[in-house]
């Protein structure tokens, strides 16, 4: 292999890099939600956060929780259950901490999809940069009577793509919780002895029925990207 073809190699492999974590940033990330109390059969406050990508700078125009996973039940979620709603600048606070209210400017609050799908319009009166943290926090929020993990879809402006990514919501039994809030980030859940149940945002646990959530493909293809990488560095030597 002669240089100019090892380098150009080289390039490819960089561009594939570049492009690879571009479109990771550019989408909303970091989501988490958090309930409380998190036990079964109940109404529960959730605290729900994004983290606003480039796709998703402007004007703030909506927010949607999609529960069809876990069977949570938004249907009596009213605009005047809506404790907080705000965004935290630069996505440096912890737990529900946000710089600007916006509340004033909350327009609706509706589920659909029986229930399942809870949305809350706003007027576009205060804008998101990328790297800004959404932040929700709702009571009556109804748990069905099983317990496990879910993944749980978000979208920052959900009238346009872009603003997609997923937590994961834990709901569990208080025989199999301590009742102790414990802090990983931003996001805010209890104590399990559920070895499966995790709650980063990106892998589900295993519920009682045996079904499992999905995973994250950020981390997939930020793999990709560096085998490919690999590859041409090897190729560069012969």
């Amino acid at each position: 292999m002669t240089t100019t073809t090892r380098f150009t190699a080289l390039l490819v492999a960089l561009a594939v890099v570049a492009s690879a974590t571009v479109g990771v940033a550019a989408a909303a990330s970091d989501g988490s939600i958090s309930a409380d109390p998190a036990f079964p059969s109940g109404t529960s406050t959730h605290t729900v956060t994004a983290t606003a990508g480039n796709d998703t700078a402007g004007s703030w125009n909506g927010f949607a929780v999609d529960y069809s996973n876990s069977g949570v039940d938004a249907s009596n979620v009213s605009q005047d259950d809506v404790v907080t709603i705000g965004i935290d600048r630069g996505d440096d606070a912890a737990g529900d901490a946000v710089d600007v209210n916006v509340s004033d400017d909350l327009d609706s609050v509706s589920a659909s999809n029986e229930g399942h799908l809870l949305t809350l319009g706003l007027g576009g009166s205060y804008d998101l940069d990328a790297g800004d943290e959404v932040v929700v926090v709702y009571e009556d929020a109804y748990h069905p009577m099983v317990q496990g993990s879910w993944e749980t879809p978000l979208d920052v402006n959900p009238q346009s793509s872009g603003g997609e990514t997923t937590a994961t919501l834990t709901i569990e039994s208080a025989s199999t919780s301590d009742d102790t809030p414990t802090t990983e980030g931003d996001e805010q859940t209890s104590e399990s002895t559920t070895d499966d149940a995790t709650t980063d945002g990106t892998t589900a646990g295993t519920t009682d029925d045996g079904s499992t959530g999905g995973t994250s493909s950020g981390f997939g293809l930020a793999v990709a990207a560096v085998a490919i990488v690999g590859a041409a560095l090897l190729a560069s030597r012969d």
